[in-house]
C-alpha cells in the first residue's frame, strides 16, 4: 500500500463516547448555550418537555446560523478548531469563543434520541437530522455510514421563518 493509499477510519462508536463527555442534561444544555454563544447569539431560548413526556427539547437562538456548505463542512467536521478558522474572537460582538475541542454538537445527542438542527443564514435554510441509533448501530466507519439526513435545504427570508 503507497502512502496515499492509506486513511485513518472512523468507527461510529466515537460519537457515543463523545456524547458520553456530558455527563448530566444540564452540562449537554450548557454546551448548546455555548454554542449559540460562539454564534453571536444575542438571545437563546430553552423549551424543556412536560414531565413524563416524550415532547422534545428545543433550543432555539438568534445567531449567525449556517449555509448548508458551512453545516457540511464546519459543523459536521468532528474536532475541528473553530478559533483556529476565524480567530478567538466572535465575528459581530467580539465574545470570547468558548468552543475548544470541537465535539459540542453532540450535547444534543446525550440528550435525545434524534437532534434535528435547522440552521437560517443569508436568508437560507437548511435542516439536519441526526439519528443517534443509526450511528451508533453502524458498523461503517463514520464517513461513509447512512446516518445523516438532508431533509431540505430551502430559500426562505428571515421573516418567513418567524
Amino acid at each position: 500500500m503507497s502512502g496515499s493509499d492509506a486513511h485513518f477510519s472512523v468507527n461510529t462508536r466515537l460519537t457515543r463516547l463523545l456524547g458520553e463527555t456530558y455527563r448530566s442534561s444540564e452540562a449537554a444544555l450548557k454546551e448548546l448555550v455555548d454554542n449559540a454563544w460562539d454564534a453571536d447569539a444575542k438571545n437563546v431560548w430553552i423549551t424543556l418537555p412536560s414531565p413524563m413526556t416524550s415532547e422534545a427539547i428545543v433550543v432555539r437562538d438568534d445567531g449567525a446560523g449556517m449555509t448548508s456548505l458551512e453545516m457540511q463542512n464546519e459543523y459536521l467536521n468532528i474536532a475541528s478548531d473553530k478559533r483556529a478558522r476565524t480567530g478567538d474572537r466572535t465575528p459581530s460582538l467580539k465574545r470570547k469563543v468558548k468552543g475548544r475541542k470541537g465535539i459540542g454538537k453532540f450535547a444534543g445527542l446525550s440528550l435525545a434520541n434524534r437532534m434535528d438542527v435547522i440552521a437560517v443564514a443569508r436568508g437560507r435554510k437548511c435542516h439536519l437530522s441526526i439519528d443517534k441509533m443509526a450511528l451508533t448501530e453502524n458498523e461503517n466507519d463514520l464517513e461513509s455510514g447512512p446516518h445523516l439526513f438532508w431533509r431540505r435545504k430551502l430559500q426562505a427570508t428571515m421573516s418567513e421563518l418567524r
